[in-house]
């Protein structure tokens, strides 16, 4: 049998909260709502769910985020939140039979258990309106975006310490990372969802069904984001292939970088974002060389001036190619410009120096010494680790940032030197996961 991953902190919270969550879905049963006339509508907002339900978009680093909560507004609004928590538990009984693995299903668990909570917790809001006479007005329009930004709130906040546990990261950092940009997005569902309940309330379930397309459209906008973001990410996999393929001693080089500079960060307490920056641009900090002439690159003897000056462009070109990534802030090839830099002043291509040169730059300048240190080059073979260790402490204050290399000697023993795992993206199970989920 499978044994579970989870630490123990997080089997504490995730049995914390489906505690809670029973208990709210007892209470939930227990208010009064049952009307014979609502059952045909409650049928048909929860196959709308369950639809919903089962078109998830992923985020960015784990989980998925889909546009139930619409529907669970409009439902709770009309019948209170009997049907809505019927819902997820039947959805999530039947991804968890489709599930293979163990973990999976706790996770799974505990997203129906989540959102059980955040349900509930609308609920008690929004109950003097249940089976009431619905009066249009600002009230009612603040009141819905009151109740998103709770239900929001609540939501995130569950599925932000769940992450964070399981990751041993910053929540703040957790939560900016995965949710921020989806906020304003997040937020549109309010009017939607009021839209919803007022339709059935005016014209029905044929008008719910008809209304269901704006949901649908907004679950597009989620996707176009996504589907952007990931079309960047398959960008820079190509452009690195590109490189690596001029320089065949160079092979795997940017994603070493790429691990070693994300640990230096993680050690250096930087938080999820930067380090996701971190990840993108240590990648690329070599990009220029596509600019240079192979023969210099795979060149075995020494190199002239010349050849030096024109080696030295890189990170001039790789800025000037990643300005235009929309993916990237506007000042982030500073990065790449710089990532050649010394401590000292001794460097390229401005001589900048200290704590002139962006922090990130010195981060990659370390990782992108030590790997080309250990790794074999056409000009000669590799070096033993514990030299280029040697070499990095030589040169601290010099030519590196000497707090950079402290860290990066602090945590190389735990580095894993798998380099095909190296630089890649985390990303979670692909579940469903009810609005936004682990």
């Amino acid at each position: 049998m499978m044994k579970s991953r989870f630490n123990l902190s997080v089997k504490i919270y995730i049995a914390t909260i489906m505690l809670i969550a029973v208990y709210a879905a007892y209470r939930a049963v227990r208010t009064p709502w049952w009307d014979g006339s609502v059952l045909y509508g409650g049928i048909v907002f929860g196959i709308l769910m369950v639809l919903s339900n089962f078109s998830p978009i992923k985020l960015p680093k784990v989980g998925s985020v889909n546009v139930t909560f619409a529907l669970h507004l409009a439902a709770i609004f009309n019948f209170g939140p009997v049907i809505s928590i019927v819902t997820e538990i039947f959805s999530s009984f039947i991804i968890i039979l489709r599930m293979k693995e163990k973990t999976e299903r706790i996770k799974e668990v505990f997203n129906v258990g989540q959102i059980i909570i955040c349900i509930y917790i609308v609920s008690l809001i929004t109950q003097p309106w249940v089976g009431n006479t619905i009066i249009i007005d600002m009230n009612l329009i603040s009141d819905a975006f009151l109740v998103s930004f709770i239900y929001f709130l609540s939501n995130t906040l569950f599925v932000t310490l769940v992450i964070s546990l399981d990751q041993q990261s910053n929540p703040w950092g957790t939560w900016l990372t995965n949710f921020k940009l989806l906020t304003p997005h997040y937020l549109t569902l309010a009017p939607l969802g009021l839209g919803v309940a007022l339709i059935y309330y005016f014209m029905g379930t044929l008008g719910v069904v008809l209304f269901f397309l704006p949901l649908l459209l907004a679950r597009h906008s989620f996707k176009l984001y996504m589907d952007m973001r990931a079309s960047y990410l398959n960008t820079i996999e190509t452009l690195i292939t590109s490189i690596e393929a001029k320089d065949p001693y160079t092979k795997g080089h940017s994603e070493r970088v790429a691990a070693y500079s994300n640990s230096i960060g993680e050690r250096l307490g930087l938080s999820d974002l930067e380090l996701e920056k971190l990840n993108y641009l240590s990648l690329l900090h070599d990009i220029g060389k596509i600019a240079v002439n192979e023969t210099l690159l795979n060149k075995s003897g020494k190199l002239s001036d010349e050849d030096f000056g024109h080696i030295k462009q890189h990170s001039r070109v790789g800025a000037a190619i990643i300005k235009n990534i929309k993916l990237l802030h506007e000042k982030d090839n500073e990065v790449v410009l710089h990532h050649h830099e010394k401590w000292d002043g001794s460097g390229y291509p401005y001589g900048i120096k200290g704590v002139d040169i962006p922090p990130l730059a010195r981060i990659i300048a370390v990782a992108d010494a030590f790997d080309a240190m250990t790794s074999d080059r056409s000009y000669r073979k590799a070096l033993p680790q514990g030299k280029a260790v040697d070499e990095l402490l030589t040169n601290a204050g010099k030519q590196f940032d000497p707090k950079v290399v402290e860290a990066f000697i602090q945590i190389l023993p735990e580095l894993s030197m798998d380099a095909g795992a190296a630089g890649t993206e985390t990303t979670g199970a692909d579940e469903k996961n009810a609005n936004l989920g682990y």
